[in-house]
């Protein structure tokens, strides 16, 4: 199911590090933007070009959302499992945030120096809980009579020796 406005709402206000200076427009747009059962993790927001953009970390991606007067919505959105790198700098109030998939680097200025560093651990711990929770490819069942037919092949064709064939043979009968 879709999230609603209230459910977005309610996301964001659950993040305690949440900075979301001017950025209504783009929170009223993400309802439409949200995956079905995609949760908002952590959010800020900061300047690109003099205009300013929300940044949303979900349990699935980062994305960068300006909802503009004149240009309409632009979006960027790295994929958790495509970040190579998030890094950050601040000075004494405020800072950036980049992102970077090992082809694109998508950085934002003047965020809340104090939204930052948990922004960034939010997103880590998001990228490692995505890169170890994928499904692994189930390693294939070994059909022994086959291994056993294909080393006995390979002795035939004089790719092995009697003693190697019988060391295979012991491993696969354990």
């Amino acid at each position: 199911m879709m999230p609603t406005l209230a459910d977005v709402r309610r996301q964001i206000d659950a993040y305690p590090h949440r900075y979301i200076f001017w950025t209504q427009k783009e929170i009223r747009a993400l309802p439409a933007i949200l995956d079905s059962g995609e949760t908002i993790k952590a959010v800020t927001s900061g300047y690109i070009d003099g205009s300013t953009w929300l940044v949303v970390c979900t349990d699935r991606r980062v994305i960068f959302l300006n909802c503009g007067m004149f240009y309409g919505v632009q979006q960027v959105q790295f994929p958790l499992d495509r970040i190579q790198s998030i890094n950050h700098s601040f000075t004494l109030f405020f800072g950036s945030i980049s992102v970077w998939d090992g082809a694109t680097a998508f950085t934002i200025n003047m965020v809340s120096k104090p939204s930052i560093a948990p922004f960034v651990k939010v997103t880590e711990e998001m990228m490692y809980a995505q890169n170890h929770t994928q499904p692994k490819v189930a390693a294939q069942p070994v059909n022994i009579a086959d291994q056993l037919a294909k080393l006995a092949g390979l002795k035939e064709k004089g790719y092995l020796t009697d003693q190697e064939f019988q060391a295979q043979k012991k491993k696969l009968l354990g």
